[in-house]
């Protein structure tokens, strides 16, 4: 039993330290303000104010020189949106899914040449 009480400071101790970090780790978050931006309200345009632009990556999509394709748009999320390429024609929905350069996802749906 002495190895146990021996141990139990030791253990308190770390197990402070894990909630001190975590705490701190969510206040900086919560400081930063790292949540995505929500999408613009959809309904009657009476009721909504300019919807902002947003910037799209279409995943799975390059340009000749490998560069992702991006486009920027008011469109909501769920809106299905259709791109042509030189010699493929692509329909992608556009997402609340934030990336890691700023932009949000466009998913593709499917492909016709």
């Amino acid at each position: 039993m002495n190895v146990f009480t021996d141990a139990l400071p030791e253990f308190l101790g770390a197990l402070g330290a894990a909630i001190a970090v975590g705490l701190a780790t969510l206040i900086a978050q919560k400081l930063r303000g790292t949540r995505p931006a929500l999408m613009p309200p959809s309904g009657p345009p009476g009721d909504q104010t300019t919807p902002a632009a947003r910037r799209f990556t279409l995943l799975e999509t390059t340009q000749d020189n490998g560069a992702t394709v991006q486009i920027t748009t008011t469109r909501p999320a769920g809106t299905v949106i259709t791109y042509r390429s030189d010699d493929l024609i692509e329909r992608f929905e556009l997402t609340d899914i934030p990336l890691h350069d700023g932009s949000f996802a466009a998913e593709p749906v499917d492909r016709y040449r």
